[in-house]
């Protein structure tokens, strides 16, 4: 029996066919449409169209002769193109299915762009499948998406692709048979959709100790953190920065007044914490730190109770949550040993060392009381310099000129530094040759035999070009070691690295671990010494690193400096590429471009930074 209800605001012509239950809200426009067992929002357009037992809630519009099949639900501002297929299919807010797409069994996120022609196919000749599809994912014309697949928030599609493989958050895909990452690209359209995070940036949170970091936000964070969870069992950590004990009671303080245990793991490396909070199933690891930042800046590095860092959703409810207590507890902290972790380091390297001389620089940070005597214990001799004074002052992580010349003075066979926190590790050999993460990959790629290893948008285009000549596919994903970790552990991949000396060896760690890869290494080192001469020789390309000061992130948004980035894009063609993004450490445009041709990356590099400061200058 037939129940049509309309709002007496709509207007719904004279040609439309009802069937069983329907209900039109407000202001809508219908027209020569069929539609059966539905519900309509307000201020919705629908012409020429069959709509059958879905829901279409407000400000959505369905453009001539498509066909909306049961058991689809359409968002708040959803736009449908004109010869549009959907069925079972739910589709978030803002996201746009243009002409002569087919879109059945799937789940598909907000503010998604998917272009003409783009068909989802969901059965296999005997069973049906389903995709899921995260927010602000783009995927070009005429693509075709083979569930069951699963793709990551901010994933880019190109045109005329074929997904039959899990897709990770910001990976640029384009292929025939199975997606394949491509050189890194700036994506922006997930731009557009930039999350507005106020404290937190690539690696936590971070700033001078008084001024952007404070006491006050260091209790609001530990309070938050029992707002993610009831109760959590909390473990903190610290490098050597003066500031660390005063924001180990200010987290502490937070955390307790939201009834959390809280626990202090004294000075430790950020990867010796992430191990101790899974070891323990403890529900959140706290290590601070400001890495390879002078000794005022401090930072808050959160990992959820596996070992990982938090991911942008919990970061953003974080944030959300920064209040400060209303009633204050102070309770007794708790102390755990580092013990379990040392001795997790100490199975990492199996080989005798006696004889190898071995050059350390510790950065006067978290690793300097225990690597030494780490060495020692594999017999080694050890040089081991910054292990008493001031975080960071003068160590070799942050100039390469420094690394070399100190190597040079220690008389060491190969060498390592390390920076505050030792996520970082940068290996050096006799002949003075620093290798870098991206060598350091390459090193690890060949020696284990590889089929995949994980980089960034930042990892050198020759490198890719080299891993490809032995058979290892490079997966790029955005900077952060926190997103090479996340992709590493959704497809099962074993090495990963980023340029800057974060490496993760997911059989030993979850983050950026730089005593466990110098272990790895030696044990590499011992067996194989020419594949760190061939790692030290591997051509790379050309690459100019430039930088304008300036906090206002979103000035990476203006048409003029987008327009400019894409004529020089157009410039230095498929030989390079050009990589410009906001610090999310410091208040900086990074400004990276890469290429064969050296004269023409620095001319493309200075004419960006330049059109930046131009724009960075009229805007104040």
């Amino acid at each position: 029996m037939e129940k049509v209800i309309i709002d007496e605001s709509s207007c719904v012509t004279k040609d439309c066919y009802f069937s069983g239950e329907v209900k039109i809200g407000k202001n809508c426009d219908i027209s020569n449409c069929r539609l059966s067992d539905c519900v309509i929002g307000d201020n919705v357009k629908i012409i020429d169209c069959s709509i059958e037992e879905s829901v279409i809630k407000n400000g959505v519009t369905i453009g001539p002769y498509s066909h909306i099949r049961p058991g689809c639900v359409l968002e708040d501002d959803v736009h449908i193109g004109n010869f549009v297929e959907l069925k079972n299919a739910k589709i978030g807010k803002r996201t746009k299915v243009p002409h002569l797409s087919y879109v059945g069994d799937c789940e598909i996120g907000e503010d998604v762009n998917i272009g003409c022609g783009v068909i989802f196919c969901n059965y296999d000749g005997k069973n049906k499948h389903k995709s899921i599809i995260g927010n602000r994912v783009f995927i070009g014309s005429n693509a075709n998406i083979v569930a069951p697949v699963i793709i990551e928030d901010e994933a880019f599609i190109a045109a005329g692709t074929t997904v039959t493989d899990n897709i990770s958050k910001g990976e640029f895909c384009i292929g025939r048979v199975r997606n394949e990452t491509k050189l890194g690209v700036l994506n922006l359209y997930a731009q557009k959709f930039a999350n507005p995070l106020k404290y937190f940036g690539t690696d936590g949170i971070r700033g001078v100790y008084g001024k952007e970091l404070t006491d006050e936000l260091c209790v609001k964070v530990g309070y938050g953190l029992t707002k993610i969870l009831e109760n959590p069992k909390i473990l903190i950590g610290r490098d050597t920065r003066p500031s660390g004990e005063n924001m180990l009671k200010s987290i502490a303080l937070g955390g307790n007044s939201g009834n959390a245990e809280v626990f202090d793991a004294g000075i430790i490396s950020t990867s010796g914490l992430a191990y101790l909070t899974k070891l323990h199933n403890f529900d959140f690891g706290v290590m601070l730190t400001a890495s390879h930042n002078p000794s005022e800046y401090n930072g808050i590095k959160i990992f959820n109770g596996n070992g990982y860092k938090l991911n942008e959703n919990q970061e953003i409810f974080l944030e959300q949550n920064l209040e400060y207590p209303t009633n204050l507890i102070t309770k007794e902290i708790n102390t755990i040993d580092k013990g379990e972790y040392l001795s997790h380091l100490n199975k990492i390297c199996n080989k005798n060392l006696t004889g190898l001389k071995i050059f350390l620089d510790c950065s006067n940070g978290a690793i300097s009381d225990y690597a030494k005597l780490l060495f020692e214990s594999k017999g080694a001799n050890v040089v081991a310099i910054n292990t008493k004074g001031e975080i960071n002052k003068d160590a070799s992580v942050l100039d390469e000129n420094t690394f070399i010349r100190n190597m040079k003075n220690s008389g060491a066979e190969i060498g390592f530094c390390f920076d505050g926190d030792s996520d970082r590790v940068m290996c050096i050999t006799k002949n003075g040759k620093v290798l870098d993460g991206d060598r350091i990959l390459y090193i690890l790629a060949k020696h284990r035999g590889e089929k995949y290893a994980v980089g960034t948008v930042m990892t050198n285009m020759g490198l890719e070009k080299h891993l490809s000549m032995i058979g290892t596919r490079l997966q790029r994903t955005n900077v952060g070691d926190k997103n090479i970790a996340r992709l590493m552990k959704s497809k099962k991949y074993k090495i990963g690295a980023e340029q800057s000396g974060h490496v993760i060896l997911t059989d030993f760690t979850t983050t950026g671990d730089g005593l466990i890869t110098a272990l790895y290494l030696l044990n590499i080192y011992y067996e194989n010494k020419k594949l760190f001469e061939e790692a030290e020789n591997l051509e790379m390309f050309f690459v100019e690193s430039l930088k304008v000061k300036t906090s206002d992130k979103s000035i990476l948004k203006s048409d003029e400096i987008t327009n400019e980035i894409k004529k020089q894009e157009n410039i230095i063609g498929d030989n390079g590429r050009i990589i410009v993004r906001a610090s999310g450490t410091e208040p900086l445009i990074r400004i990276t471009v890469e290429g064969e041709d050296k004269q023409k990356v620095v001319k493309i590099a200075k004419t960006v930074q330049k059109v930046i400061e131009n724009k960075v200058q009229r805007e104040k």
